[in-house]
């Protein structure tokens, strides 16, 4: 089992985006680790972890997270989510308040996206009838920008490998049924007492900028926008998301 982390100060605990896995932090983590304690996992049904016999909710994903805080005996956690991982996050910060310090959320918006419904009831049909490969070849284009795309094209068969090696098709479809019944964030959140980041890309198809905005004030986040970048922010711009990121969880507190 993990290390038990008996520490005072803040944690940071990176937290996953769909089809992801904890490996996909390996350059934040190498940026963080001189200066905090880190936990990556892989939530329920995503990479190495078992979907298990419970129904897939938000709240089944919080509830996860805080059993294993308190199983390392993490006072305090900052989190650092990614799609996915930011909705968990947000929803953990809201419900166990004196657990979270800081949160730094990226790639969701405030707003009902229809598109993004689609767009993942369509990952969730691909996968059902084309299997993993098809799904991944159809999911990158959309998470990833136009700059990013352009660049790393050479890269795209390589990322779809690794996607199909670190998913499971069960999970996986577990995960998106889950993902298309979660409550509407515009209904859920609110002002957090927590400080607050929220990042997006300007060419994220999912949750564009302005989605991600309206997020950041109905919460009292900060808010900063990466230009020529699309949903996956860690991934295409990481040195600059490392720096952000570094700066918000290490600059003093305004109390």
């Amino acid at each position: 089992g993990p290390q038990r982390l008996d520490i005072d100060h803040p944690v940071v605990v990176f937290l996953n985006g769909t089809t992801q896995t904890a490996l996909q932090w390996r350059p934040q983590v190498l940026d963080m680790l001189p200066d905090f304690p880190i936990v990556c996992y892989d939530g329920r049904a995503q990479g190495k972890s078992e979907p298990g016999d419970r129904a897939l909710t938000l709240d089944l994903h919080v509830e996860d997270l805080f059993s294993l805080l308190s199983y390392l005996g993490i006072q305090k956690a900052h989190l650092v989510g990614l799609s996915h991982g930011a909705r968990v996050a947000l929803a953990f910060a809201a419900r166990h308040v004196e657990k979270t310090d800081r949160l730094i959320l990226c790639g969701i918006g405030a707003d009902t996206r229809y598109r993004s419904r689609a767009i993942v009831r369509s990952w969730h049909e691909i996968l059902r009838t084309g299997g993993l490969e098809a799904m991944a070849w159809a999911v990158l284009p959309v998470i990833l920008g136009e700059s990013y795309l352009k660049e790393n094209e050479m890269l795209l068969p390589k990322m779809v490998a690794a996607l199909v090696a670190r998913n499971r098709k069960e999970s996986l479809l577990a995960h998106f049924a889950a993902l298309l019944s979660y409550p509407l964030l515009s209904e859920t959140a609110s002002r957090l007492d927590q400080p607050c980041l929220v990042i997006s890309g300007s060419d994220d198809l999912l949750y564009g900028p302005g989605p991600a905005k309206r997020l950041a004030q109905i919460i009292a986040a900060d808010y900063e926008q990466f230009e020529k970048t699309g949903h996956n922010v860690p991934v295409e711009a990481a040195k600059r998301f490392n720096r952000v990121c570094h700066g918000f969880l290490t600059k003093p507190s305004s109390s």
